[in-house]
């Protein structure tokens, strides 16, 4: 018989302990207040519709746009003049914005009275002139992910821009894309109403586009460097891992000029964001903007607006089979005819 000793015993036992019992998945308690305040938006002076949104913060567990409706709510420059909002529900207002409302140099601040009788001000943000946007272009690159022996291969896009000594040196970048792709399988007939069936020759009505705005914001300065220019600044970066790439795909890049305190709240929410999910971190809607209440009393408001010029450039990206990887194509379950009745 071999006998263990009494201390080698006690250790296997711990661990033997330690593999069968239950983790606890660890939820913080976040001290974060409940249902404040949230107003942004901006003003260009770009003729057309401009939105301002009013919402209440949501719970760091349930995130959720809550808009707040029945809000009076305009903008008014440096000199009086005033552009009234209209509420298109769910806590979106809008207005269609003269030409002739904002030049280069024009200050701009917004005023929001909500249902319960509070008042809400910005302070006043300078519209500067915004630098050239050059070019939008793409290359083909990999990037790392979170296995050290595996990278994705995909496009990188990147801008140039050259500005004068009197345009504005921070800048922020907003992007949308959109890419084209067709339907996996195709057919000869279409059903009207009453089961009719219809022939057709053409294959148009299975080219479809989509189209969303990137969650992403990018912002640089130049204030740093001798020109007022930036080159290859990296923008979005698009992978192998979806079917954007299989046919046509569409960067639209929107260019505007900032001030510095607006430049400055966009790097604050650029690093709350990127930061978002660890431990002690705050929400991103969290970061201190220039909005108050007219009467302090009225507790905290959360939120930016600012007033900007735009420069505006939209890049192509046609397949043409030159991508040397693999993309996938959209697929769907085949779904014969006699079942839809």
């Amino acid at each position: 018989m071999v006998t263990m000793p009494v201390n080698k015993l006690h250790i296997i036992v711990l661990l033997c302990l330690l593999c069968v019992s239950c983790v606890e998945p660890y939820e913080p308690v976040l001290e974060e207040t409940q249902e404040v305040l949230v107003i942004s938006g901006m003003i260009t002076d770009s003729p057309g519709r401009h939105e301002v949104r009013v919402s209440l913060s949501s719970p760091y567990s349930f995130p959720e746009f809550q808009g707040v409706e029945q809000c009076l709510v305009n903008v008014t420059d440096q000199d009086g003049n005033m552009v009234h909002y209209t509420d298109q529900g769910e806590g979106i207002y809008a207005a269609d914005v003269p030409d002739s409302f904002l030049d280069v140099g024009d200050a701009a601040s917004l005023y929001v009275f909500t249902p319960d009788g509070r008042e809400y001000r910005s302070s006043f943000d300078t519209l500067l002139s915004c630098p050239e946007l050059d070019s939008v272009y793409w290359e083909l690159e990999t990037q790392g992910t979170a296995d050290p022996e595996k990278s994705l291969p995909g496009i990188q896009f990147y801008l140039d821009m050259t500005g004068s000594p009197d345009d504005s040196r921070n800048i922020i970048w907003r992007v949308d894309e959109t890419w084209e792709f067709w339907a996996s399988l195709f057919g000869n007939y279409i059903m009207r109403e009453m089961y009719y069936m219809e022939s057709f020759l053409s294959r148009d009505i299975f080219k479809c586009w989509d189209s969303q705005a990137l969650d992403h914001i990018y912002t640089a300065s130049t204030r740093n460097l001798s020109s007022n220019a930036l080159r290859r600044m990296p923008l979005h970066f698009v992978s192998n891992q979806t079917e954007r790439l299989q046919i046509t795909y569409s960067l639209y890049v929107r260019q505007q000029s900032l001030s510095l305190e607006a430049y400055d709240y966009w790097q604050r929410m650029n690093k709350q964001a990127a930061e978002s999910g660890g431990l002690y971190e705050e929400q991103p809607a969290s970061v201190p903007g220039n909005i108050h209440a007219v009467d302090q009393s009225d507790g905290e408001v959360l939120g930016f607006f600012y007033a900007s010029q735009v420069k505006e450039k939209r890049i192509y990206v046609h397949n043409n089979n030159l991508f040397a990887f693999w993309i996938p194509k959209v697929d769907c379950e085949y779904q014969p005819l006699s079942t839809l009745w």
